[in-house]
């Protein structure tokens, strides 16, 4: 297992393999809980069921937080507080669909391992390699935003002693000592968040890593294929011979797809509602209700609530841009050099290799860069209407 910073900056001796690009996200999941950690011991099944403890909890006590909140705190802390208990919502739903479904998704690793058997030359190796830091520095990096946001969080409460998100915390509000009871609710809110923000990362970011591993192989797959014919040590049966593994490369990368998809679906899915949801309550906070100070943290939460799914619809836009080139590389390979049984053996894959390869989200959202700008432009055509509507403004001017 290699340290962080040899898969963000491709150091090592050794060879990289494709698996290791998920080797962050296995961490991640060993330390929220959704995967057991090995041997089994008493210590780590504890640690298990905690963290599963704290990923239930989260949606009550946030929601009833914000309920508390709705006699206490102005307007623009209850819509800080309700944007973000929207936004939990949706993590244990996401958490127990990949719980469920991660030993189905690691069956795309065996896969991987045969595919890079295929890519020996030095050129493909430093492919796999890139696609390694890549993927790590994906994680590492939108896992920075989101924990940097939660920083801020931190910073603006404790100088206002306040608590960040005002959760609802019945045994530790139930402390006569106002000091220890503020410290130690503080502490555990701050706990709190930093769990449910490490979760965040694992389950929204997993998508867009698997999905660059495709891409990475779909390229050197392409490559291959556009060099069929070329060699002129090989004869026929080696030509028909590579071409049939070119097929079979497409096959598997294929059935890699459709794990990564069956998996992802239901999680972008939940992501993609939320998300929605979450950007219009922050607009309304930021144009009518917000000061100068919530505003800033108001953006920087948009900006965190935007990068929950715009990875993935990046990543999952590049792959069908990536899969429509290996339809004119099989075109444009050297067909002429091959014999007729090979040729009509291109005719089948050209066909084969036409099909779009796109991740849909339970059948109702294509996951694209066209879908996430369409999101971002609900909330912004939600806020208008409700703009238009004085919704905002006569809201403000009741509870004034």
């Amino acid at each position: 297992m290699r340290k962080l910073t040899d898969l963000l900056y491709g150091r090592g001796v050794t060879k990289f393999e494709t698996n290791e690009s998920f080797q962050l996200l296995i961490q991640c999941w060993s330390l929220i809980g959704v995967k057991s950690l090995k041997p089994y011991r008493f210590g780590r099944l504890l640690h298990m069921c905690f963290c599963w403890f704290l990923l239930l909890l989260c949606p009550l006590t946030f929601f009833m937080g914000y309920v508390h909140t709705l006699t206490t705190e102005p307007i623009t802390i209850q819509l800080s507080l309700l944007q973000t208990a929207a936004n939990v919502i949706g993590v244990p739903l996401k958490t127990i669909s990949v719980a469920i479904l991660r030993t189905h998704l690691r069956k795309v690793e065996p896969i991987f391992d045969n595919l890079d058997e295929r890519y020996q030359s030095v050129a493909g190796r430093e492919q796999i390699k890139d696609c390694v830091m890549t993927s790590s520095r994906i994680f590492a990096s939108v896992g920075f935003m989101f924990h940097f946001y939660g920083s801020t969080t931190y910073l603006q409460a404790l100088l206002t002693n306040s608590y960040p998100l005002s959760t609802w915390l019945p045994f530790i509000d139930s402390i006569s000592q106002p000091t220890i009871r503020y410290w130690t609710h503080y502490i555990f809110e701050v706990f709190h968040i930093v769990f449910i923000l490490t979760v965040q990362t694992a389950m929204d970011l997993f998508p867009a890593v698997y999905i660059r591993t495709l891409r990475t192989h779909f390229n050197l797959l392409t490559e291959r294929v556009s060099h069929l014919g070329e060699n002129p040590e090989f004869t026929d049966e080696d030509n028909f011979d590579e071409l049939v593994d070119c097929i079979v490369t497409h096959q598997e990368l294929l059935e890699a797809k459709n794990i990564v998809s069956s998996v992802c679906s239901i999680t972008l899915f939940v992501q993609f509602v939320i998300a929605a949801i979450a950007l219009c309550i922050t607009l309304l906070n930021f144009f009518v209700f917000a000061d100068t100070v919530q505003r800033v943290v108001t953006l920087l939460y948009y900006f965190g609530v935007i990068m929950q799914i715009t990875p993935t619809c990046y990543q999952a836009s590049m792959m069908e841009v990536d899969s429509a080139k290996l339809p004119d590389a099989i075109f444009h390979c050297n067909w002429l050099a091959m014999n007729k049984r090979s040729r009509k053996l291109i005719i089948y894959f050209i066909h084969r290799a036409q099909e779009d390869i796109t991740f849909v989200a339970l059948k109702l959202f294509n996951i694209n860069l066209t879908t996430n700008l369409s999101i971002i432009k609900f909330g912004f055509s939600l806020y208008t209407f409700m703009n238009s509507m004085d919704f905002g403004q006569n809201l403000k001017e009741l509870l004034e």
